[in-house]
């Protein structure tokens, strides 16, 4: 067992060997970088920002090996291909469909060392920016590079998290099973966003990334009714107060920008949106060193890709972290918050239940979670934790 998620023996040791900052029992022995990390050496947020890529990757290198999803590659419709033929720039292109596996970024890292790229470009969603920063850091180990990776530029063509952003990369046996964090010690170098390919996008991915976006300010309580300079980290307390700010913004704009992309409209709350999911999560996320603003309803996204990988392979991550989020706002004291959050959450079409992203609520299956859940760094080993955290997860089966 591993913080809650429950892999073979090999995995296990293969895991703790590469990921020098694993997670523990408690927070106070989780060891994170010394560094505060937050986000990007240059954000691009405008239409027509592909054209602005060869640009981008001129600053740093010379020829770029790209990892880009299929299809998010369609969905530039050539304009990357084009855009880099003209400014010259030879490229090697790996059309990537599965998980973010230390396997497949290592096999990245050396097709990048061996054909001469000295740039990793990431075009598509979560896991292939997962994958990009993951196979730059493999190639610069394989280098011995003296900034320890290889420069990363970041393409994404779906608003459904920060991944783009944040440093470091979510990582999955080859079966969509959680392997925890790889957290690096770099921020990339570059994120490009489109807004003519994000506003094609399936309104589904921005509702997800809203959602979770919107668990960043629930999830940091975390059992507290507020988050104060006086007794929490300055560093977390920035990222609250920005929290704080994108939930109101998601409130009063949010529903607006999904209905926006299911016309296929690009307005300002469609461009508002997208950099709060991108460009806002990822500084929350390195203002809390990529790891104060999760705790429930992310290690319950966790648990359920390691314990319910086939049941719950058709849903995204904010999806799955959104059914979690009326258990955090239950355990957080906060219930009465939680028709509001649902009453969102059913204007996207999300699901709320377990049952919902075909999970069926067992006594077996809930237990199974609970267990892993009151295990985690999340949960204070005492009675009345483990008693606040049972009420809580009714929320999960209703």
């Amino acid at each position: 067992m591993m913080n809650g998620w429950i892999i073979s023996a090999a995995a296990e040791i293969f895991w703790r060997e590469e990921n020098k900052m694993a997670e523990a029992r408690s927070l106070e022995e989780i060891k994170l970088d010394y560094a505060w990390k937050f986000g990007c050496g240059r954000y691009i947020q405008q239409r027509e920002a592909l054209e602005t890529l060869p640009e981008e990757i001129k600053r740093l290198g010379d020829k770029p090996l790209i990892i880009a999803g299929p299809r998010a590659w369609e969905a530039t419709e050539g304009r990357i291909e084009k855009a880099l033929r003209e400014a010259g720039i030879e490229y090697v292109l790996s059309v990537y469909p599965d998980q973010n596996t230390y396997e497949k970024a290592r096999e990245h890292a050396s097709q990048a060392v061996s054909s001469g790229c000295d740039v990793i470009v990431g075009v598509g969603g979560g896991r292939i920016m997962d994958q990009a920063k993951a196979s730059a850091y493999f190639a610069g180990e394989m280098t011995k590079a003296r900034s320890g990776h290889f420069p990363v530029v970041q393409v994404p063509t779906s608003i459904a998290t920060c991944a783009a952003f944040a440093p470091l990369s979510v990582m999955y046996t080859q079966e969509g099973a959680s392997l925890g964090s790889l957290r690096h010690n770099f921020e990339v170098n570059a994120i490009v966003v489109d807004l003519d390919v994000i506003v094609k996008e399936p309104a589904r991915y921005v509702a997800s990334g809203i959602l979770d976006g919107m668990a960043k300010m629930v999830e940091m309580q975390n059992g507290h009714d507020n988050i104060t300079i006086e007794e929490f980290d300055v560093g977390l307390v920035t990222a609250f107060t920005l929290a704080k700010y994108t939930m109101e913004t998601y409130r009063k704009r949010g529903v607006q920008a999904v209905e926006d992309v299911r016309a296929g409209k690009l307005t300002k709350e469609v461009e508002d949106i997208t950099y709060l999911n991108i460009a806002v999560a990822g500084v929350i996320s390195g203002c809390s060193k990529g790891f104060g603003q999760t705790a429930l309803g992310h290690e319950c996204y966790e648990l359920i890709r390691t314990h319910f990988t086939q049941e719950a392979k058709d849903f995204i991550h904010g999806e799955i972290v959104a059914v979690g989020q009326s258990m955090q706002l239950s355990f957080n004291g906060q219930e009465d918050q939680i028709p509001a959050l649902r009453e969102m959450m059913n204007s996207f079409d999300m699901p709320l239940t377990l049952k919902d992203i075909g999970i069926e609520p067992t006594e077996e299956n809930v237990e199974t979670l609970y267990q892993d859940l009151y295990h985690s760094p999340f949960v204070k080993d005492c009675p009345e934790e483990a008693e606040k955290l049972r009420k809580a997860m009714k929320w999960l089966c209703e």
